[in-house]
């Protein structure tokens, strides 16, 4: 080898090793646009103005002479003008103090909500699904709506949404299953009519 061959060959090392590093000043963040840690996640339960309570139905066990209790995580956030009850949502809040007790509060800087899946067959969503369950008289009587699992049937033209209270989620508590009928919402039915 040449040593002109060398000296080009260290040279593109040497611009591609440079090319790969990053100038960060001291004390300096670097810049992303992405969220830097995972944010609170949970169903969208109630909703009051422009604050929406979130649940999470991944819980933590703790006891007491033997018992067993859950906690699910929950919280209100303000400054959510648009989610609606039963969607999947992550929320990010601005870093300002939250406040307690339980559930907590907070106030969101960003939201991603997750598309609710519609299966095949089905007229409605699961979103759509879980908040009709929350409205049945039977889902009334949750003060805190812990949504463990939603299930639809194509063959009954149900949904199923199974719920506990996180109020009282002890392990005598019982998980309430309730059905909500697959039908369009009203407003949509309105809405076809009118086109």
């Amino acid at each position: 080898m040449t040593s002109r061959m060398i000296v080009l060959m260290l040279l593109i090392i040497l611009i591609l090793t440079g090319c790969s590093v990053q100038v960060q000043k001291e004390g300096e963040l670097p810049r992303t646009d992405a969220p830097k840690e995972k944010g609170f996640t949970g169903y969208v339960v109630d909703r009051k103005e422009n604050s929406i309570l979130v649940v999470n139905p991944e819980h933590k066990e703790f006891g007491t002479n033997g018992e067993t209790s859950k906690y699910y995580p929950a919280k209100w956030f303000t400054n959510v003008p648009d989610s609606q009850i039963g969607t999947y949502v992550e929320v990010w809040t601005d870093g300002s103090p939250e406040v307690e007790p339980y559930p907590g509060r907070a106030r969101a800087e960003s939201i991603a909500e997750y598309a609710a899946a519609t299966p095949d067959g089905a007229k409605i969503s699961e979103a759509d699904a879980i908040r009709g369950g929350i409205y049945l008289s039977d889902g009334k009587e949750i003060s805190l709506p812990v949504i463990e699992d939603v299930e639809f049937h194509a063959d009954k033209g149900i949904w199923t949404v199974r719920m506990r209270d996180a109020m009282s989620a002890d392990d005598n508590q019982a998980q309430i299953e309730l059905e909500v009928r697959d039908v369009k919402p009203l407003e949509s039915v309105q809405e076809q009519k009118s086109e």
